[in-house]
């Protein structure tokens, strides 16, 4: 981790990130956070704990931005990843709100990535779904 938090101080110096490894499975420990970015690291975990983690770490109104290989059939590498289709009614469980695809890339991979966007929803009745 240390390359690229020094490669990221390098063309953003002005940027202030605060790096940690951690489980996600877990409470991270932190404070609540504007915005967490989920990029290929879900498709390594039970997705139930994981989700209830990362939702109680977003501030109210926090936002998740998902990355993550668009298919269903995984391989020893990636073995359970999780297109967007499903993605959607997993984030609302989780308590996410306003979920949409952002974007998709090719990918050499698994066929194609794609990002997409979750709120933390700011009150109990602004649930944009």
């Amino acid at each position: 981790m240390g390359q690229q938090a020094q490669a990221l101080r390098c063309c953003f110096p002005d940027m202030d990130v605060d790096y940690c490894l951690a489980d996600f499975a877990h409470p991270l420990g932190l404070p609540p956070l504007d915005g967490i970015v989920l990029a290929n690291a879900l498709h390594f975990k039970d997705k139930g704990p994981a989700l209830r983690t990362i939702f109680a770490a977003l501030r109210p109104g926090g936002r998740l931005v998902l990355v993550e290989y668009d298919t269903d059939q995984g391989n020893r590498w990636v073995p359970f990843p999780c297109s967007f289709a499903p993605w959607r009614p997993l984030a609302r469980g989780a308590g996410f709100a306003d979920t949409r695809l952002l974007a998709t890339r090719p990918s050499r991979f698994l066929g194609q990535l794609y990002a997409a966007g979750n709120i933390r929803p700011s009150a109990a009745g602004d649930e944009r779904r």
